[in-house]
Parts: structure tokens; sequence; C-alpha cells
């Protein structure tokens, strides 16, 4: 029988990536863990007849004994993000687009996640400078200081998402990310045209490392409701607010409590956000839809289950995965090819978080 490190790792309840750095023989690993994987792999050969020896990433060690079925990888590839993906199921669905295309190519992807203290003190996980590892995949860290450091390891480098300044860094690394204004646009227009006329906007735009999305996501709102001769409810936006604030239920409902002014729209950077919202807003007794409407942005899986449905707009997640593996292995094969700057359409998805939109948009 051929195991491959998917197979193992559930037989040993253990996660590929802590396999694969036991099969490296680099460290990271409890000697209590390595020992059960070595042993593991050491019974599997001695029941069968062992293939050709090889070993799971570039580095042979003596100590790691070969596992039949393993092809020889290619290298690593760094999935690099910060401690806030965690907070929906929308990365895990990106990772498993990239897994997907590495996968298939023969590479390792290897997740280095960094906390806000090694943002601000440009920390990276020790794999970075590693001679295994071929390019990084950056996700959810917009820090202009972060991408200008990881540029400096000189390995090819794609980001989903990017800086709000991201023009510096055109023609620099490629950027994989989705298109933000046209449905926000098409929503707000439509909701005006129900007799809306009160918008605010929830999102952190103050954060050091927030993404160009959230940017353009605003942007959107504000320019749509220029064209109507309406001016956004500044003083009921939620534009500071970290994700730590977001979590926090009694700092969202106080803020609520002190509004001068509640809007009948909030447009939120994204579903997790509008969700928070959403719950502080109904601990306080108001109605959504019909006090407020809600909009988010993502469609992760619990935008659909949310009391009511959250009205959100549409990413493809594991395509925009696949196309930034695609990308980046294209890089690393051809690394004078020009650089892309490629965004992917959405889709919007009406639920009943917000007013009935029945004629004012085609779902």
């Amino acid at each position: 029988m051929k195991y491959t490190i998917k197979e193992l790792a559930s037989e040993l309840n253990l996660s590929r990536n802590t396999v694969a750095k036991v099969l490296n023989g680099k460290g990271g690993v409890s000697p209590k863990t390595e020992k059960l994987v070595l042993d593991k792999i050491r019974s599997i050969n001695q029941a069968e007849e062992p293939a050709q020896p090889c070993e799971n990433l570039s580095a042979k060690t003596d100590n790691v004994p070969s596992v039949p079925g393993f092809a020889p990888a290619r290298g690593n590839i760094l999935f690099l993000t910060c401690t806030s993906f965690n907070h929906s199921d929308f990365w895990i669905v990106v990772m498993k687009g990239i897994e997907k295309v590495l996968k298939a190519h023969n590479y390792n992807m290897v997740i280095g996640i960094m906390d806000n203290q090694d943002i601000e003190k440009l920390r990276f996980p020790s794999v970075i400078a590693h001679p295994d590892t071929r390019g990084i995949i950056l996700v959810e860290l917009c820090d202009v200081r972060i991408c200008e450091a990881v540029l400096s390891y000189q390995l090819p480098t794609v980001t989903l998402d990017m800086p709000r300044e991201y023009e510096a860094f055109l023609g620099r690394m490629d950027i994989i990310t989705m298109e933000n204004k046209k449905h926000i646009r098409e929503i707000v227009s439509a909701l005006i045209k129900k007799g809306c006329s009160r918008f605010a906007f929830a999102g952190d735009l103050s954060s050091k490392n927030v993404g160009r999305g959230f940017q353009e996501r605003y942007d959107a709102v504000c320019e749509t409701l220029e064209d109507h001769h309406l001016s956004l409810l500044s003083e009921s936006c939620f534009l500071r607010e970290t994700d730590q604030l977001f979590l926090n239920s009694a700092y969202l409902t106080e803020k609520v409590k002190k509004l001068r002014e509640i809007p009948e729209v909030y447009i939120c950077g994204n579903d997790w956000t509008a969700l928070q919202l959403a719950a502080a807003l109904q601990l306080l007794g108001y109605r959504i839809p019909e006090d407020i409407s809600i909009v988010g942005f993502d469609n992760i899986n619990e935008a659909a289950h949310a009391v009511p449905p959250l009205t959100t707009i549409h990413t493809n997640k594991e395509y925009m995965g696949i196309a930034a593996a695609n990308c980046l292995l294209n890089r690393i094969a051809n690394p004078d090819i020009p650089y892309q700057y490629c965004q992917y359409m959405t889709e919007l998805v009406l639920r009943s978080s917000t007013i009935d939109l029945t004629g004012e948009l085609c779902q």
C-alpha cells in the first residue's frame, strides 16, 4: 500500500504540516511526535517491499526513513498570513485552492502565521529564509513595511488583496484580488431607490495592516452616495475598530447606544464584521431588516446561516487560491515574465438582512 502524507497524518491524528516537518528532518516537532511518525513509517517499510527510496523535500537526512509512494517535492511554498485569518472560513477555502495546485505540481505548502507583535517588529517565521522555500503567497498581510520586507528575501511573491498604497508594488510582486466596487454600487443604488438615505460603513480603515479591499468597498459606498447627492453618516460609522474590538460585544453595543443617528443601512467591509455588528444591534432590540439593513462581503459559510441570513457579495475563494498558486508557479518557472495584477469578478447574493429589493436588482 502506498501512503500519502494526508493518509499518514490522518492515521496518526496529526496535521499534514507536522508530518511533513518530521519527514524533512528540520525540527519544530516534539520528540514524542517525531518518534510517533518515524515508528509508523518504519512499520510500513517492514510490512511491504520498499519502493525506490526518496525524501519528501529537497534535503535528505540519514535518520528519516523513506516512505513508499512519496515522491520528492520541488520545495516549499510559504502561505504567510496573520492570526486574524482564523475569524472565518474564507482563507481556509482559499488554502484548499492553493493546495490543489501545489500538490499537482509536487510542491509543499507551509503555513506561517504572524501575530501583531511579529508584524510590528517585522519578525518572520524562520522558514521564509530556508533554502527549500521557493515562493511566498501573502494573505491578509497588507502593511507596506511587511510587503517591503518580504520582497527583500528576493523570492517570487503573490499577494491576495494588497496594501492600500499598492501602486509601489506594481511590477514587483504579482497581485491577485477580487473586484470590490461593482456590486456595492449596485446594492447601494437599489436601496436608495427603495427610499433609503441614511448609510454608514463598518470596517477597519485605520490599522496599518488593512488591505486595499476594505478601502475600495468604503470608496464605492461614498462615491455612489455622492452620485445620488447623499452623504455618508460619518458619525455612525465604525472605521477605527480593530478585529479585537469587533469581537467585544459590550464595546459594540455601548457604541451603538451612543450614536446620535441610527442609519437605515450598514455596508460592512466583510461578512465577519457584518455578523458581529448585527448581533450587537439585535441585542439592543433593533430589527433586521425592518429597522436596519445590513450588507456584508465575501459570502462565508456563516452568512447563509445567520438570523436573518446575510445579504453579501460572493467571492470565488477556492478559485482565487488556484489562481494565486498558478501565478506563483508560473513566476518560479519564468521569472522574467511581466508581473500580473488580476481582479476576479464577484456575485451579489441577496438574502433577508436587507429590505426587499425585488424589482430593483436581479439575483
